[in-house]
């Protein structure tokens, strides 16, 4: 059983599991499950090191421990597995690991540095600089930054400890994954403005058995700003799995 706090809710056959991204949590997805609410049992969990997941024992950890809660959090139950940018990552790395444990993957705008065409000058020089952790705030949060409270940005710079360690762990030597080993449906969603096409222009050449979805106006966001059409991604996984032997 898994150590972090975990939600669960809805009604179904179906099991979904939410992962979700840097600085993000996991009740980012209310507005996804409000919509499928009777079309699966769903839950999700903050990652360690976010949210109340920030005092968890060891944050902050690499994506391998990403990959051990997640499976704790399964606790050997299958399930279509949805990632929300980094929170693909650690979906990836279960796939490969258990893919007894997970009939589809749903990734949205999930980056992965180590594949061909991915730019990532300006990501490198945030992760490697003199303050890693705040050059990543300003990264993210933007205007954001100089309205925080001491407080809240006290608490976000944790938060970014957990950011720095997972995005360096996928820029190592060799790559974290070989997604052409991925064995299960994978639905890839993004939206009409994203920047980082080499990543489903890759999986249309690498992975066997994957779908490539745009999301007219979802932004990177799509799960919070266009939840009607992230949840139509989780269906459609879903419908996917259903339809493997």
């Amino acid at each position: 059983m898994s150590e972090l706090a975990v939600t669960e809710l809805g009604s179904g056959n179906d099991l979904v599991v939410f992962v979700h991204g840097v600085f993000d949590r996991g009740s980012s997805f209310d507005r996804v499950a409000a919509r499928l609410d009777g079309s699966c049992r769903m839950l999700w969990y903050d990652r360690r090191g976010y949210a109340s997941s920030i005092d968890a024992p060891g944050a902050p950890v690499g994506v391998d421990a990403h990959v051990d809660d997640l499976l704790a959090v399964l606790d050997g139950r299958r399930a279509v597995v949805v990632g929300h940018s980094f929170g693909g990552i650690t979906a990836i790395g279960t796939a490969l690991r258990a893919p007894e444990l997970v009939s589809a993957l749903v990734l949205y705008e999930t980056g992965m540095a180590w594949l061909p065409g991915w730019n990532d000058t300006h990501l490198r020089a945030v992760l490697w600089s003199e303050d890693p952790e705040g050059d990543g705030m300003r990264m993210i949060f933007r205007d954001r930054y100089d309205t925080m409270t001491d407080d809240m940005r006290a608490r976000r710079r944790r938060e970014a400890q957990a950011f720095v360690m997972e995005e360096r762990a996928v820029r190592g030597e060799h790559p974290p994954f070989d997604i052409a080993a991925l064995a299960m449906p994978l639905v890839f969603g993004h939206s009409d403005t994203y920047h980082a096409m080499a990543i489903p222009d890759v999986l249309r050449t690498t992975v066997d058995d994957v779908e490539i979805v745009v999301v007219e106006g979802g932004g990177h966001n799509a799960h919070r700003d266009t939840p009607d059409a992230f949840a139509a991604l989780v269906l459609h996984g879903l419908a996917l799995a259903h339809a493997r032997p």
